[in-house]
């Protein structure tokens, strides 16, 4: 498995296990697993946690966008925790700080959700 699930306080939270998402085959089984845990959820919020990534490709910012618009097509929302600081520069070069709701960390992920409620 390429992501770990849990649900907590109605928000799907998501763990990236692995450290570099740089090969296209570890790449296309990371969305096809962030699909499905999508996919199975009833959850409104969810929050992706980043604390184990090291290094991505543009391939993979690929990917997030298409899983960005997924959630969006649920009327959900997501939010990229724990993000590292060189790969925080590549969302800001790129311009994709704009699109992805970025928090330090998975708590202050979680306390954003519950502050700002469903809709927020």
């Amino acid at each position: 498995m390429a992501i770990t699930t849990a649900i907590r306080d109605g928000i799907l939270f998501i763990q990236i296990d692995d450290v570099r998402l740089l090969d296209e085959t570890k790449i296309g089984k990371l969305e096809q697993e962030l699909d499905e845990a999508i996919d199975a959820s009833t959850e409104s919020r969810v929050i992706v946690d980043f604390s184990k990534v090291q290094f991505m490709s543009s391939s993979m910012l690929g990917k997030l966008v298409k899983t960005q618009k997924k959630v969006t097509s649920y009327k959900a929302k997501m939010k990229l925790a724990n993000v590292s600081p060189d790969i925080k520069e590549v969302f800001k070069i790129t311009r994709l700080d704009k699109l992805f709701s970025i928090e330090p960390d998975v708590e202050t992920a979680r306390k954003a959700f519950l502050k700002k409620g469903l809709f927020g």
